[in-house]
């Protein structure tokens, strides 16, 4: 379990259609609902759905995070916004919550909300930049789930932003930025191990930036050195690659 997730379940029973969970906490559900281990993730990722946001949640999220008593309340400046919250008063809270929305005026917080800016954009989630783009923030509300009461981005549509993510923290590392290889490296991680949960012959249609990305992937990931036993795979590296072509890549084939 999620440290913290039963009290946000709790407290936004009934709001389930204004946001979707992302990254690791999205992974360990989606992975303990087959009795599947996962890493240790402490992060709550969130992404705000705009077409359906409401200001009650926005209200309702901040009496949430005044009750959990969060020490770090930080927000970016641009035309998307992004907040971050960390260090709650106790356990029963999640020990981080990153929220992200496309629009800084839907995510309407109360007047006296004090918020710290962040100042650095590039301290913004991986995740979370990459909704920037309209291509992924429309493949990210094809099919959300309720699992365990929150909702969730479902296998599918959830490895991809894990291949997005490991391309564009390989590039900044490339470009020079340092960028911590731990960070990197579990995004691929990932992908492999949720690869586990696809169905052989599920199919998920691509295009665009988002087919180019998992292509591009697939393709570095041929020459990636990968730990299968590490990792707890039951398939080859190839076997897995083979099987990400055919979900995303099968139509690429057949036109």
């Amino acid at each position: 379990m999620i440290r913290g997730l039963h009290s946000f379940r709790e407290w936004f029973q009934g709001y389930e259609s204004n946001y979707i969970i992302i990254g690791g906490a999205a992974c360990d559900l989606l992975m303990s609902n087959f009795d599947m281990e996962f890493r240790v993730t402490k992060d709550l990722d969130l992404v705000l759905i705009l077409e359906v946001l409401t200001v009650e949640f926005g209200r309702k999220f901040w009496d949430y995070i005044l009750e959990a008593g969060y020490e770090h309340r930080n927000k970016s400046s641009s035309k998307s916004q992004f907040y971050r919250f960390s260090k709650p008063k106790n356990d029963s809270y999640p020990a981080m919550i990153e929220i992200f929305s496309r629009r800084t005026d839907k995510m309407v917080l109360p007047e006296n909300a004090v918020l710290t800016p962040i100042l650095l954009e590039e301290e913004l989630s991986s995740l979370s930049a990459i909704l920037l783009d309209d291509d992924y923030y429309q493949f990210l509300r094809n099919e959300p789930v309720i699992l365990d009461g929150v909702s969730i981005l479902n296998t599918p549509y959830l490895i991809p932003f894990k291949m997005k993510a490991w391309l564009d923290l390989t590039e900044r590392r490339e470009l020079g930025e340092k960028i911590d290889s731990r960070d990197i490296r579990k995004h691929r991680n990932d992908v492999f191990r949720m690869s586990e949960l696809l169905g052989e012959e599920m199919m998920i249609p691509t295009k665009g930036i988002i087919k180019k990305d998992i292509s591009e992937f697939l393709l570095k990931m041929e020459s990636e050195e990968l730990d299968i036993k590490q990792l707890g795979l039951r398939q080859s590296k190839e076997e897995i690659i083979r099987r990400l072509k055919n979900c995303y890549l099968r139509d690429n084939e057949d036109s």
